[in-house]
């Protein structure tokens, strides 16, 4: 009989045999990710290559003029609203209009019956919208409807979700043009939760009217993208007939009594003389050959001396972002940054790259504050709901200079979108009204990094537990694609 060795493997488990491909899964499918992922990142690398080469030229790109021009800043949502109407109703020949999102809701109905009526008092009308579809609502029956009433719609980026790297690209501009005189500009598209008008969640964003010779560059940018190959008229959809949608422009009496308590708020805002403005936007088209406000706002920044006070609803820093912020606070200078908490805002994807990179940011001459989400002073006749977010892009440095547009500090607005900016130096008076009312805001916030120090539970706040999962079922993806954030 052969002896049994004394050292023999004990027998192999049904559990340990299931653990063991369990095991073997999870590494091919962890495998599988990693593959995809690096092979996504070397399309990414060489489209991106390819759209490389001679940044395109346009006079109206970028603009800067020592003329005088007449600046009104606008914080007020509703008196956002009630300047936007005065703009209209005062147009004689043209009006143009271009956003990111155009809503359904009763601000979209009362400017684009503003817009109808001017149409058919003989004003051009035209009204440019991105097709991001993601807030697309302005389909082609309302384009329809609108065109027989003079207003002529077109749509940027038709691009199919099969085409992944061009339906990144995106206009976020937000311009109102009238007669090529006056423009107004900055963070608001046309919903009512742009104009104080929601009744559970409102943002604080900030618009400057523009009136001087710079406003004629203003409306070559918007003709360059209306004829643009990635500018199109609307098409009769194919389920048009089965698809049953409220009219835009039937006139509905609580618009009407909405419409008159706007027209009556009294508009008490300050015009200031800039004598030394500049106005950058973006080249229509993908490639990174075309983005030229992330290069121009850096240009600014990079004569601060003593202080720079930021606002945007995101603050999503990759390696460039990081290097600008570098560059700045290790000169002395005090950067200050407001963005929104995960209770002021529903776009907790952009929240989890920024909490996960506080550390990083505990450095020397650098503050971030972040919205607690309660609601500011408002008008009586518009109190809103009591959530609130700040949705601003704008800043004042060494209490001389302000930017003001559509550029969000994310990598979305520095690589993929079309964005727009106007920037004035030298009026200390209209640095002084922004600064102003960019510390009302910090009122409502709490210091999340500050003098090496980190607050991450301030940037939390008091968001419900919904937000905080979703935050932390994105944080890997929103890891991996923060490019597209």
């Amino acid at each position: 009989m052969t002896p049994v060795s004394q050292h023999a493997d004990p027998p192999v488990t049904l559990g340990q045999t299931l653990w063991k491909w369990v095991r073997r899964v999870l590494l091919v499918l962890v495998g599988l990710v990693l593959l995809l992922y690096l092979v996504f990142l070397a399309l990414m690398t060489v489209t991106e290559q390819r759209w490389l080469g001679s940044p395109p030229f346009h006079s109206a790109i970028d603009v800067v003029s020592t003329q005088p021009h007449e600046l009104m800043l606008v914080d007020g949502g509703a008196e956002s609203l009630a300047v936007r109407l005065a703009l209209i109703s005062e147009a004689q020949s043209t009006l143009d209009l271009e956003f990111f999102i155009y809503d359904l809701d009763a601000a979209s109905r009362i400017v684009t019956r503003a817009l109808v009526e001017r149409a058919q008092a003989g004003v051009r009308v035209r009204v440019l919208v991105d097709f991001s579809l993601a807030v697309f609502q302005l389909r082609p029956q309302y384009a329809k409807e609108l065109a027989a009433a003079g207003v002529e719609v077109r749509y940027y980026n038709t691009s199919s979700v099969a085409r992944f790297f061009s339906v990144q690209h995106r206009t976020h501009r937000k311009i109102l043009l009238a007669d090529a005189t006056s423009a107004m500009v900055g963070g608001r598209n046309i919903a009512d939760d742009y104009f104080d008008l929601s009744s559970h969640y409102n943002f604080l964003d900030s618009d400057v009217v523009v009136r001087g010779p710079a406003v004629s560059d203003m409306q070559e940018s918007f003709d360059l993208y209306w004829e643009s190959p990635w500018s199109t008229r609307w098409t009769e959809p194919e389920d048009s007939g089965a698809i049953a949608r409220e009219s835009l422009l039937a006139p509905r009496a609580e618009d009407e009594a909405l419409v008159a308590d706007i027209v009556d708020l009294p508009l008490t805002l300050p015009s200031h003389t800039c004598n030394n403005l500049r106005f950058v936007t973006d080249y229509p088209g993908v490639g990174l050959q075309n983005r030229r406000v992330f290069q121009a706002i850096t240009e600014v920044l990079a004569g601060a001396k003593q202080e720079v006070f930021a606002e945007s609803p995101y603050f999503v820093l990759r390696d460039d972002g990081v290097a600008v912020l570098q560059s700045i606070t290790e000169r002395g200078v005090q950067v200050n940054v407001l963005t929104n908490s995960l209770h002021s805002t529903d776009a907790y994807y952009t929240v989890s790259p920024l909490y996960f990179s506080l550390r990083s940011l505990a450095v020397d001459n650098f503050k971030l504050f972040a919205y607690a989400g309660g609601a500011p002073k408002v008008t009586e006749a518009f109190p809103g709901s009591q959530r609130w977010g700040v949705h601003s892009k704008r800043a004042v440095i060494d209490d001389d200079t302000i930017m003001i547009g559509t550029y969000n500090i994310d990598p979305r607005s520095a690589n993929l979108n079309s964005e727009l900016m106007v920037v004035c130096q030298g009026n200390r008076e209209l640095a002084a009204q922004m600064r102003q009312d960019l510390a009302s805001r910090i009122d409502n916030s709490e210091l999340v990094v500050g003098n090496g120090e980190v607050e991450s539970s301030n940037l939390i706040g008091d968001a419900p537990l919904r937000s905080l999962i979703l935050m932390g079922v994105v944080t890997p993806v929103a890891s991996l694609f923060d490019f597209l954030l």
